[in-house]
Protein backbone atom coordinates (compact mmCIF):
# COMPACT_ATOMS: atom_id res chain seq x y z
CA UNK A 1 0.00 0.00 0.00
CA UNK A 2 1.37 3.86 -0.90
CA UNK A 3 1.33 6.16 1.45
CA UNK A 4 -1.02 8.93 1.49
CA UNK A 5 1.16 12.82 2.36
CA UNK A 6 -0.27 14.53 5.49
CA UNK A 7 -2.14 17.27 3.37
CA UNK A 8 -4.33 14.48 1.30
CA UNK A 9 -4.59 12.35 4.66
CA UNK A 10 -5.86 16.01 6.54
CA UNK A 11 -8.48 16.05 3.90
CA UNK A 12 -9.56 13.15 3.62
CA UNK A 13 -10.85 13.67 7.59
CA UNK A 14 -12.13 16.56 6.56
CA UNK A 15 -14.29 15.15 3.70
CA UNK A 16 -15.37 12.90 6.28
CA UNK A 17 -16.15 15.33 9.15
CA UNK A 18 -17.95 17.83 6.27
CA UNK A 19 -20.11 14.94 5.09
CA UNK A 20 -21.44 14.07 8.55
CA UNK A 21 -21.99 18.11 9.57
CA UNK A 22 -23.83 18.41 6.09
CA UNK A 23 -26.34 15.68 7.18
CA UNK A 24 -26.32 16.90 11.11
CA UNK A 25 -27.09 20.21 9.75
CA UNK A 26 -29.80 18.95 7.73
CA UNK A 27 -28.65 20.59 4.61
CA UNK A 28 -29.83 17.85 1.99
CA UNK A 29 -29.23 20.11 -0.60
CA UNK A 30 -25.36 19.68 0.03
CA UNK A 31 -25.16 16.14 0.43
CA UNK A 32 -24.47 14.90 -3.14
CA UNK A 33 -21.78 17.40 -3.49
CA UNK A 34 -19.60 15.36 -1.88
CA UNK A 35 -19.70 12.09 -4.64
CA UNK A 36 -18.38 12.11 -7.90
CA UNK A 37 -20.94 12.13 -10.62
CA UNK A 38 -21.27 8.10 -11.31
CA UNK A 39 -20.70 7.10 -7.64
CA UNK A 40 -22.38 4.81 -5.74
CA UNK A 41 -23.90 4.82 -2.12
CA UNK A 42 -25.39 1.72 -0.10
CA UNK A 43 -26.79 1.54 3.60
CA UNK A 44 -26.84 -2.54 3.69
CA UNK A 45 -27.17 -4.48 6.66
CA UNK A 46 -24.15 -6.47 7.97
CA UNK A 47 -25.19 -10.00 7.06
CA UNK A 48 -26.46 -8.55 3.70
CA UNK A 49 -22.67 -7.46 3.18
CA UNK A 50 -20.57 -10.33 4.99
CA UNK A 51 -22.85 -12.84 2.58
CA UNK A 52 -22.14 -10.68 -0.57
CA UNK A 53 -26.11 -10.04 -1.36
CA UNK A 54 -27.17 -7.11 -2.82
CA UNK A 55 -29.80 -6.05 -1.23
CA UNK A 56 -29.90 -2.86 0.57
CA UNK A 57 -32.37 -0.17 2.26
CA UNK A 58 -30.89 2.80 -0.23
CA UNK A 59 -28.56 2.17 -3.14
CA UNK A 60 -28.39 4.93 -5.85
CA UNK A 61 -25.88 4.85 -8.53
CA UNK A 62 -25.30 8.23 -9.49
CA UNK A 63 -24.99 11.87 -7.97
CA UNK A 64 -27.95 12.25 -9.72
CA UNK A 65 -29.82 9.55 -7.92
CA UNK A 66 -28.55 11.32 -4.69
CA UNK A 67 -29.99 14.05 -5.95
CA UNK A 68 -33.57 12.53 -6.58
CA UNK A 69 -33.35 11.09 -3.24
CA UNK A 70 -32.67 14.77 -1.72
CA UNK A 71 -36.38 15.82 -3.59
CA UNK A 72 -38.19 12.83 -2.59
CA UNK A 73 -37.37 13.85 1.09
CA UNK A 74 -37.54 17.41 1.04
CA UNK A 75 -40.48 17.71 -1.14
CA UNK A 76 -42.46 14.55 -1.28
CA UNK A 77 -42.18 11.99 2.03
CA UNK A 78 -44.12 13.23 4.47
CA UNK A 79 -42.77 11.92 7.86
CA UNK A 80 -42.01 13.28 11.54
CA UNK A 81 -39.10 15.60 11.73
CA UNK A 82 -36.02 14.62 13.35
CA UNK A 83 -32.50 15.44 13.41
CA UNK A 84 -29.58 13.55 13.01
CA UNK A 85 -25.94 12.92 15.06
CA UNK A 86 -23.33 11.48 13.13
CA UNK A 87 -20.33 10.77 15.39
CA UNK A 88 -17.26 9.28 12.99
CA UNK A 89 -14.38 7.82 13.83
CA UNK A 90 -11.35 8.21 11.75
CA UNK A 91 -11.18 6.84 8.66
CA UNK A 92 -8.60 4.44 8.44
CA UNK A 93 -6.83 3.87 4.53
CA UNK A 94 -7.22 0.47 3.96
CA UNK A 95 -5.31 0.56 0.49
CA UNK A 96 -4.02 3.79 -1.74
CA UNK A 97 -4.16 3.31 -5.60
CA UNK A 98 -2.91 6.59 -7.66
CA UNK A 99 -5.88 9.08 -6.96
CA UNK A 100 -7.83 6.67 -5.30
CA UNK A 101 -7.79 5.63 -1.45
CA UNK A 102 -10.22 3.80 0.32
CA UNK A 103 -10.91 3.84 3.74
CA UNK A 104 -13.26 2.06 6.33
CA UNK A 105 -15.10 4.36 9.16
CA UNK A 106 -16.82 3.30 12.47
CA UNK A 107 -19.84 5.28 12.49
CA UNK A 108 -22.80 6.01 14.87
CA UNK A 109 -26.04 7.42 13.83
CA UNK A 110 -28.46 9.14 16.80
CA UNK A 111 -31.59 9.80 15.75
CA UNK A 112 -33.76 12.88 17.94
CA UNK A 113 -36.90 13.79 17.68
CA UNK A 114 -38.38 17.24 19.32
CA UNK A 115 -40.54 14.93 22.00
CA UNK A 116 -38.89 12.33 22.26
CA UNK A 117 -35.42 10.74 23.83
CA UNK A 118 -32.47 10.34 21.59
CA UNK A 119 -32.27 6.97 19.98
CA UNK A 120 -29.62 5.10 18.21
CA UNK A 121 -30.34 4.62 14.57
CA UNK A 122 -27.40 2.59 13.55
CA UNK A 123 -23.90 1.72 14.79
CA UNK A 124 -21.62 0.24 11.86
CA UNK A 125 -18.71 1.27 9.38
CA UNK A 126 -18.37 2.86 6.22
CA UNK A 127 -16.60 1.49 3.24
CA UNK A 128 -15.29 4.27 1.01
CA UNK A 129 -13.24 4.64 -1.69
CA UNK A 130 -12.60 8.43 -2.40
CA UNK A 131 -10.98 10.08 -5.56
CA UNK A 132 -9.58 12.98 -6.05
CA UNK A 133 -11.22 15.49 -8.51
CA UNK A 134 -10.47 19.32 -9.70
CA UNK A 135 -13.15 19.86 -6.68
CA UNK A 136 -11.52 18.00 -4.04
CA UNK A 137 -11.35 14.71 -2.53
CA UNK A 138 -15.11 13.07 -3.15
CA UNK A 139 -16.68 9.81 -2.46
CA UNK A 140 -17.05 7.82 -5.43
CA UNK A 141 -18.34 4.74 -3.97
CA UNK A 142 -19.72 4.37 -0.15
CA UNK A 143 -21.37 1.29 1.65
CA UNK A 144 -22.45 2.13 5.18
CA UNK A 145 -23.00 -1.34 6.82
CA UNK A 146 -25.14 -0.79 9.67
CA UNK A 147 -24.46 -4.32 12.69
CA UNK A 148 -27.84 -3.91 14.27
CA UNK A 149 -30.32 -6.02 12.85
CA UNK A 150 -33.24 -3.96 13.72
CA UNK A 151 -33.50 -1.01 12.95
CA UNK A 152 -36.34 1.54 12.84
CA UNK A 153 -39.28 1.12 10.14
CA UNK A 154 -38.25 4.33 8.30
CA UNK A 155 -34.87 5.69 7.40
CA UNK A 156 -36.24 8.98 5.59
CA UNK A 157 -32.63 10.80 5.52
CA UNK A 158 -29.55 9.78 4.09
CA UNK A 159 -27.38 8.19 7.15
Amino acid sequence: MSMVGFEDWQALHQLHADHAATLDHGDLARWPDHYTEDAVYRLQSRENFDRGLPLAIMAYESRGMLRDRVVGVVDTIYHDPYSQCHIVGLPRITAVAGDAVETETPLLVLRTKRDAMPETLLVGRSIDRVVRTPEGWRFASRVVVYDNDLIPNSIIDPV
